[in-house]
């Protein structure tokens, strides 16, 4: 295997957690029960120590595993400290989301097959983001040296190649990450498990970003991650309900817009 490179209180933090109103108001039917059930996950107050007592379920604090998720889980905080999501919530509670996403969703610690460890996986996608959005300090090489080859092999695979590799061509960029995500290889799953979650907390809090980015999203979401949902048999309809009747909603929710700001 060869890469190529490239606090608030547990009370602030729960706003990671709430939704939309316009979001809600306007599913299919109110609430289907996939969805449902990830919101309900999503809902309680997430701190650093309720996080950590979820993974004490499944490793003891001196052991290795634990000690491997906890740096993650401060690498993390540490590299998005003072970086904000566009809700005005800490950056890192993105990532904690996604990897509670993980344990108490997509169970993957009880899941049978996977070629990476749980604990590896977890530790992924708490640092999916950091060489993407933090090369300067985060170069994938620190990933490999700091965690391990497997590791950064998942983050690799979810990670978009810097632009200016594609001489500043968004569109290419992008193509080649999608190209990539498509790809079959040994961790394939795992990579799957942590961009569809990655992508379903994306969608759930979507709502307060502009119009521009909202539909651009939803389109990829729809073009891209579900045909890999349905491949995987990973998130298919909890992807599907964040996507239906997303144009009329997305017209509905521009109206709002316009109307604000004629006020």
């Amino acid at each position: 295997y060869e890469i190529n490179y490239r606090d608030w209180s547990s009370d602030v933090c729960s706003s990671d957690l709430q939704f939309h109103t316009f979001y809600t108001a306007n599913r299919r039917g109110g609430s289907s029960m996939p969805l449902h059930k990830v919101e309900k996950i999503l809902s309680y107050a997430e701190s650093e120590e309720s996080f950590f007592e979820r993974i004490k379920r499944y490793h003891s604090p001196y052991s290795e595993e634990y000690t491997m998720i906890a740096r993650a889980y401060n690498n993390a905080m540490n590299a998005f400290s003072e970086i904000y999501r566009d809700r005005g919530e800490p950056y890192y509670t993105h990532v904690r989301a996604v990897a509670i996403l993980m344990i108490d969703y997509l169970y993957v610690y009880e899941r049978v097959g996977l070629r990476a460890a749980p604990h590896e996986i977890i530790t992924a996608a708490l640092l999916h983001d950091n060489p993407e959005d933090r090369p300067d300090i985060w170069p994938l090489e620190r990933v490999e040296r700091d965690y391990n080859c497997t590791v950064a092999l998942m983050v690799d695979y979810v990670s978009k190649r810097p632009r200016a590799f594609f001489g500043g061509d968004e569109r290419k960029q992008l193509d080649f990450f999608h190209c990539r995500l498509k790809f079959l290889h040994p961790y394939w799953t795992e990579v799957m498990m942590i961009k569809l979650a990655d992508r379903l907390h994306n969608q759930m809090t979507l709502w307060t970003c502009d119009f521009d980015k909202i539909k651009r999203k939803m389109r990829e979401t729809n073009d891209i991650y579900l045909p890999l949902a349905r491949k995987s048999g990973i998130l298919i309809h909890e992807l599907e309900e964040t996507t239906v009747n997303f144009e009329e909603r997305l017209a509905k929710h521009k109206e709002v817009l316009d109307a604000n700001k004629n006020k």
